[in-house]
């Protein structure tokens, strides 16, 4: 098996267990890491970058395709490619090539979008690998389709839109939902009157990679800190961009997110050089808005989210009270926007 990181070999391995590595530089980050093994390749990174089978409508994917729910098999039909970096993997004699099956460049297949994002039976082929939902990551319900001026991300969850609005007015960098208003050959009006009659809607986001920049998440990050023998992964986060980290602090709270886990943020990544960069924007925010007026912070630990926003406001001064002054975010329900108001007040 052969790493890849567009058309440049980063590294190989062998039958006998043992790797060869060509460019120590370009190695992912998560194997930066002295006596690098082929364990560490095969289980602590491959097997990580295809779609979970917690995921909605994982299962189906998989079984309408015929692919066995194994990771390193499911990695080794997709060619590890994803829309989140460069990087892919091939066997040594297999005839495929950057240029000719990246993600960004080619078309994707719609048939594995439309049972991604809803479930639908289709007759998927596994040689047919130009699709980014073997390796999209995340539970909810999602796909990704590629128009005309770029690459987007569509997902169920009515809470992304009025999340926006409110980080939009707090001046909080986060990723831009809007409602999908239509899906040309991906599905029906019938079906989406599906979808709007249990209360959901269908969002999109446009593609914040590309290939010059990359993203890693947090969880890849901390491997990161662990082999740079770097105490604190949390500590290194809020040093490395604080206004972001302390940002994503008072997001949490205002929006009272339950999952601000460590597969939704993260870091920037410069492709070439392969360095880190800052935060990238917030996003995934369909878990908002929690009924639980008390919730600890998976950022910060030992702390409750207001807790970790206090000590964040009190560096950044937001404009918070700026939210009690709008309406009512469109999608929000009357009780939610209540406890929005009353968490402003009590920051």
């Amino acid at each position: 098996m052969i790493l890849m990181m567009k058309n440049t070999k980063v590294l190989e391995t062998n039958k006998d267990g043992s790797i060869m590595i060509y460019e120590e530089k370009l190695l992912p980050f998560s194997l930066q890491k002295e006596d690098l093994t082929y364990e560490d390749f095969f289980f602590n990174w491959l097997s990580v970058r295809p779609l979970s089978i917690g995921r909605t409508n994982a299962k189906a994917i998989l079984n309408n395709a015929g692919i066995p729910q194994n990771s390193l098999t499911i990695a080794r039909i997709c060619h590890g490619m994803n829309l989140s970096d460069c990087y892919w993997v091939k066997e040594r004699e297999e005839d495929t090539s950057w240029d000719k099956d990246n993600l960004y460049d080619h078309d994707m297949d719609p048939l594995y979008a439309d049972t991604a994002l809803t479930g639908k039976l289709h007759h998927l082929s596994k040689d047919k690998f130009h699709t980014p939902e073997l390796t999209a990551q995340g539970v909810s319900a999602k796909c990704w389709i590629k128009e005309n001026d770029g690459i987007y991300l569509y997902k169920v969850g009515r809470k992304e839109l009025p999340a926006s609005e409110i980080l939009d007015v707090l001046g909080i960098d986060h990723v831009h939902y809007e409602k999908a208003e239509q899906l040309k050959e991906y599905l029906s009006k019938d079906r989406i009157k599906k979808i709007e009659d249990v209360g959901e809607i269908i969002v999109r986001s446009k593609l914040i990679t590309n290939k010059q920049q990359g993203i890693i998440p947090f969880e890849e990050f901390a491997v990161w800190c662990a082999n740079q023998e770097i105490d604190d992964e949390y500590e290194e986060a809020k040093r490395r961009d604080e206004k972001s980290y302390y940002e994503m602090q008072i997001a949490d709270y205002i929006l009272n997110n339950s999952d601000r886990h460590v597969g939704n943020w993260g870091f920037y990544f410069d492709v070439e050089e392969n360095k880190l960069q800052g935060m990238y924007p917030l996003m995934d925010h369909d878990h908002s808005f929690d009924e639980e007026e008390t919730l600890m912070s998976q950022t910060n630990e030992g702390k409750t989210l207001l807790e970790a926003a206090r000590i964040a406001q009190a560096q950044l001064n937001l404009p918070v009270k700026d939210i009690l002054e709008i309406p009512k975010p469109e999608y929000l329900m009357d009780n939610e926007w209540e406890q929005v108001r009353k968490r402003v007040m009590m920051l």
